[in-house]
Parts: structure tokens; C-alpha cells; sequence
């Protein structure tokens, strides 16, 4: 089911309003409440925002996926011993080292701010690298349907 942020908001809205009531009870002070309903509200911007961008595959929605150990992957040569399409691999190696670690990094979970400070170079550099290579994964796909 896709995300409802009115529906989700509204529940925000109460559960907020119940632990504001509570708080009010036992005499905490009003601007400690006002402060933490801003924080909260931010991290409810936050999750809201990642949620919005989830894309809902309802085909799946009743799939269950057994538990298998994905592989560690700590380095570019344990990245690309882990590719299993030839075509995909062919274009890593063709890649630079700094391509690779750019991907490596954002395999791992950092943004593409942290990586830039990382590899001591401007984020619009990072975001070229990636839209480039993205672009040669894009052209394989395009390739397999036609």
C-alpha cells in the first residue's frame, strides 16, 4: 500500500496530543513540550520524505524472503568478484578506481556530501561519476530489450 501522509500525519497528530497531555500531568514545562513537538515534527518531515520515494510493488506485497547472508563487501575487488552479469562487470572494469570508490561508498550507505569530503572532490563531480556510469547501466538494459 502506498504511502498517506494526511493519514499518517493525523496519527502523528494524535499520538503527539496524547503524550503532550501526559507531559502537561506530570508538570513538565511548556517550552520543553514545544521543543520537543518541533523535533518530532522533524523527524516526521524526514520519515515522510523517505517514505514518499518508496516505490510500492504490490506484486510482492505477500512475498516472503528467506533470510540468505549477503557477502561483505569491503573493498572494489570484493565489489567486483560479486558481480555475476558479464556485461555489468565488463563496464565496472572499465571504470576508474575513483568511479569505483564512488560506488563502493554509496554501496555502503554514505550520501554523495560524505563522499565528496571523502575523496577531497566537489559533490558535482560525484554526481557526474554516478550519472555517468548509471548511464552505461542504463545502455545494457536498453540493449537487452531491443
Amino acid at each position: 500500500m502506498a504511502y498517506n501522509k494526511a493519514r499518517e500525519e493525523k496519527e502523528w497528530k494524535r499520538w503527539k496530543e496524547q503524550e503532550e497531555k501526559n507531559l502537561r500531568k506530570y508538570g513538565a514545562d511548556e517550552s520543553m513540550i514545544q521543543e520537543l513537538r518541533s523535533m518530532d515534527w522533524e523527524d516526521f518531515n524526514a520519515e515522510r520524505r523517505y517514505r514518499e520515494h518508496q516505490a510500492p510493488f504490490p506484486e510482492y506485497e505477500n512475498f516472503q524472503v528467506t533470510e540468505i547472508g549477503e557477502p561483505e563487501i569491503d573493498g572494489i575487488q570484493p565489489l567486483l568478484e560479486n558481480i555475476e552479469d558479464e556485461r555489468l562487470l565488463h563496464i565496472l572494469l572499465e571504470s576508474d578506481r575513483k568511479t569505483l570508490q564512488i560506488l563502493l561508498l554509496k554501496i555502503m550507505g554514505f550520501s554523495i556530501r560524505e563522499i565528496a569530503e571523502k575523496m577531497e572532490m566537489p559533490e558535482n563531480t560525484v554526481y557526474t561519476r554516478m550519472k555517468r556510469l548509471r548511464k552505461k547501466i542504463k545502455n545494457i538494459k536498453k540493449s537487452e530489450q531491443n
